[in-house]
């Protein structure tokens, strides 16, 4: 009887310190996220004031007819950004990954 009672006592206790643990290792990861490691903040942070410099030009400005935005349109990506962080981007070109229609290719022709 008394083995029990320890038995259920210890059990318990366990499961109140793994549902502790586990709460706070929630609570830690998700007050503390994954940083990006792979660029720094000032890298992006200048083309992104240019665009925000643009923006505000454009808000404070009449707004845009057809013809400027399709010629603003043609000088980068898009009408605002322009063509800031072009050579950043990468084109299917730029990949050696294979496609979804590849792999379909692939897949069917090792099923003849």
């Amino acid at each position: 009887m008394l083995f029990n009672k320890l038995n259920n006592w210890l059990k318990s206790s366990v499961r109140l310190l793994l549902t502790a643990f586990i709460c706070g290792l929630l609570f830690i990861s998700s007050a503390y996220p994954a940083q990006a490691v792979t660029s720094s903040a000032t890298d992006s942070e200048v083309s992104l004031n240019k665009v925000q410099k643009e923006t505000d030009d454009v808000a404070k400005s009449n707004p845009r007819g057809i013809k400027e935005t399709t010629k603003k349109a043609q000088g980068g990506l898009n009408a605002v950004q322009g063509g800031a962080d072009k050579d950043k981007m990468v084109s299917p070109e730029d990949t050696n990954a294979t496609t979804v229609k590849e792999k379909a290719a692939s897949f069917l022709d090792n099923l003849k």
